[in-house]
């Protein structure tokens, strides 16, 4: 056991001192923080707009269709288009359910944002884990896919429920949305950034 936790250690000091896979496991949280908001009051808003169980879900089928067949191409795509654009790709599509969200005036008027939520969860979990599998220090793979699941779905998903819930007391559910879209929108111009700003290409899955 000693000598297990000893390993470990060393492979987070390892990473710590690779700013891309920081990087990239602040924005696994803040994807996460964003999903956390959304998928808790996203039937809310649907709720406001005079939406039904029924629609809502009509909704979450659409979801579900768009993503499946995403799980399958996520490979290709990202080897097209690399890890970095697919993430990218994924934050901006957070800003167009946001927004799309805290302007609908129909229940299904969330068709888009529900048929993005299926495509852009399949295509960043799949390229995030291989990316998450390439980095990791030897014998450490599993580990790396626990940090990306605990930054995703532990921390940044509980966070953005409280703040989502925060702000949704306190502003409504539209300016919920609208400021989450906002903070998204300029995550983004850092990220795009920071990325323009490297000499060699971040996030490959090459080793």
């Amino acid at each position: 056991t000693e000598r297990k936790t000893t390993n470990i250690m060393d492979g987070l000091r390892i990473l710590s001192k690779n700013s891309d896979a920081l990087i990239f496991f602040f924005l696994v949280f803040v994807i996460g923080t964003s999903s956390g908001c959304i998928e808790n009051f996203a039937y809310v808003r649907i709720g406001e707009v005079g939406g039904t169980g029924h629609n809502m879900g009509i909704c979450r089928l659409i979801s579900s269709l768009a993503g499946a067949p995403m799980f399958w191409f996520s490979g290709p795509l990202t080897e097209a288009l690399g890890v970095d654009v697919v993430l990218v790709l994924s934050l901006l599509a957070y800003v167009i359910r946001f927004l799309n969200y805290a302007f609908m005036k129909h229940p299904y008027h969330a068709l888009l944002a529900e048929a993005l939520r299926g495509i852009t969860f399949a295509a960043f979990w799949s390229s995030g884990s291989m990316y998450a599998h390439k980095i990791s220090p030897p014998g450490m793979s599993a580990t790396m896919l626990l940090i990306m699941n605990a930054m995703y779905g532990g921390l940044g998903q509980s966070l953005g429920a409280v703040i989502g819930g925060k702000l949704q007391s306190n502003f409504g559910t539209v300016k919920t949305f609208i400021y989450s879209g906002i903070f998204d929108f300029c995550f983004v111009g850092a990220l795009v950034t920071y990325l323009l700003s490297k000499k060699e290409r971040a996030f490959t899955t090459t080793k």
